[in-house]
């Protein structure tokens, strides 16, 4: 298992926890972060980066105003200091965009959960695959499967701030399946 450790001791003398979570889709590859200032605090297990934030992982990208990371306590036996194990909990606060091969991914924050995988993204939500886009308040996704799901809190025909997709259909021209001649200019 990867760990920040030697990371967070040199800019910030304090210990970090390990990462086996994912920002991209069923990778182990080491979780890179960057920003103007990081400061983290070992006895409550949560380290802040602020300012232009950007975290890396094989494919994927997470940039941000304000990423917090919470990991889970871990008490040493005979010792009345805890330590900190894996994060379990990622916040992206302000302007998140998060980017993978598949997919582009905007809102206003987002919250990873290690405990299931997913990335929540809220505020003016905006997803884009390929030409394909879609729009709402609150986007779950499964960074393991890549599926997601998008939700609004209006309901009703014809009102704003619904759930809304505009897709295109698949441009290719398949060959085997048009007529002889089809394609032909005379």
């Amino acid at each position: 298992m990867k760990s920040l450790s030697t990371l967070a001791a040199i800019a910030l003398a304090v210990a970090a926890p390990a990462l086996a979570q994912q920002l991209a889709t069923n990778s182990k590859a080491p979780i890179d972060i960057t920003s103007d200032h990081a400061e983290a605090s070992n006895s409550d297990c949560v380290s802040t980066w602020t300012g232009n934030v950007e975290a890396l992982q094989d494919n994927a990208r997470l940039r941000t105003d304000v990423l917090k990371l919470y990991s889970a306590r871990n008490a040493k036996a005979g010792s009345s200091t805890n330590s900190c194990g894996d994060i379990v909990r990622m916040e992206a606060l302000g302007s998140v965009y998060y980017v993978t091969p598949q997919q582009r991914v905007k809102g206003d924050n987002a919250v990873y959960l290690a405990s299931n995988d997913t990335i929540t993204v809220t505020g003016d939500v905006v997803a884009v695959r390929g030409r394909d886009v879609m729009r709402g308040k609150r986007m779950v996704i499964n960074v393991k499967t890549g599926d997601g799901q998008m939700e609004s809190d209006v309901t009703g025909r014809n009102r704003p701030g619904r759930v809304r997709g505009v897709f295109y259909p698949n441009d290719k021209t398949d060959n085997a399946q048009q007529p002889a001649g089809a394609g032909e200019r005379r």
